[in-house]
C-alpha cells in the first residue's frame, strides 16, 4: 500500500503547532523589549518540542509531514526567536556586528536542523546527536537572559555575548556527539538513588529556576566537548600502553 506522505497525527502536530505559537509570541515580545517573557516562551516551546518527540515515539505516530512540520516550527522557535532576542537584548549595541552575529547564530541553527533532517532516516541511534541540538542551544541562551533580564548596557558586554553566540553556533554545526537526554522510557524502572536525584532536580527547578536552568544547560553545552576530549585522551593513553611489536 502506498504511504500517504501528507498524513498528520493529532497529538504530535498539536505539540508542534503549539511550539510554533510560543515561538511566535517570543518574537513579538522581543520587539516590545519584554526580554524575560520572550525567553520564558522559548523555553516553553522547547518543553513542548520535547513532548512532541516523546508522544510521537510512544504512539508510533511518525510521518514525513509531521517531521517537516516539527522542523519548520523549530526553525522559528529556536532559530529566529532566540536570534532576535539576543539581538535586541544586547547584540544591537555592537551595531552592524550585532546583526552579523545574530545571523550567524540563526544560520548555524538552520544548518543544524537541515543536517538532522537528512540524517534522521540513516541514523537510527537516538541516544546521541551530532552537534548541539538547536533547542538546547536556545534554552542555554535564554537561561542567560533570564539570569540577567536587564538589557546589556556596554559594547564590551555586547561583544562578549557575540563571542558566546559564535561558540554556541560552532557547537551546533560541529561533529561533536551529545547525549540525547530525551531518549528515556517512562516505563523504565529506576532505583532509589535515581529517584532521589530526580526529586532534588525537581526541587531545585521549583525553588531556584534561574540558577537551575543556567547550571543544567551549561553542563549540557560543555558535556559534548568534555566527553570528546576525555575519549581522545583515553585513546592516546591506550595506544601509549600497548606493547610494541617485536620485529624478528
Amino acid at each position: 500500500m502506498k504511504k500517504n506522505v501528507g498524513e498528520m497525527f493529532l497529538l504530535p502536530s498539536f505539540f508542534s503547532l503549539t511550539n510554533l505559537f510560543f515561538g511566535f509570541l517570543s518574537l513579538t515580545l522581543s520587539f516590545q523589549g519584554k526580554f524575560s517573557r520572550a525567553a520564558v516562551f522559548i523555553i516553553i516551546a522547547a518543553i513542548l518540542d520535547g513532548f512532541d518527540g516523546i508522544v510521537a515515539r510512544a504512539t508510533k505516530a511518525h510521518s514525513d509531514f509531521g517531521r517537516e512540520l516539527d522542523s519548520l516550527a523549530d526553525a522559528i522557535s529556536f532559530g529566529a526567536a532566540p536570534a532576535l532576542l539576543l539581538y535586541f537584548w544586547g547584540l544591537r549595541l555592537a551595531k552592524p556586528a550585532g546583526l552579523l552575529f545574530s545571523f550567524i547564530y540563526l544560520s548555524a541553527g538552520i544548518l543544524r536542523l537541515a543536517r538532522y533532517n537528512v540524517r534522521t532516516k540513516a541514523q537510527p541511534d537516538r541516544k546521541h546527536y551530532t552537534g548541539l541540538t538547536i533547542p538546547s542551544a536556545a534554552m542555554f541562551m535564554c537561561s542567560i537572559v533570564l539570569l540577567f533580564p536587564q538589557p546589556l548596557y556596554s559594547r564590551t558586554m555586547a561583544f562578549a555575548l557575540a563571542l558566546l553566540a559564535l561558540l554556541i553556533a560552532g557547537c551546533m554545526i560541529s561533529t561533536i556527539r551529545y547525549r540525547n537526554f530525551m531518549s528515556f522510557n517512562f516505563r523504565q524502572k529506576i532505583d532509589i538513588r535515581s529517584a532521589l536525584v530526580l526529586a532534588v532536580l525537581v526541587a531545585a527547578f521549583i525553588f531556584y529556576p534561574k540558577v537551575f536552568l543556567i547550571s543544567f544547560f551549561s553542563v549540557n553545552v560543555l558535556s559534548g566537548p568534555a566527553t570528546a576530549v576525555f575519549n581522545k585522551l583515553k585513546k592516546k593513553g591506550l595506544k601509549k600502553h600497548q606493547p610494541k611489536e617485536v620485529v624478528s
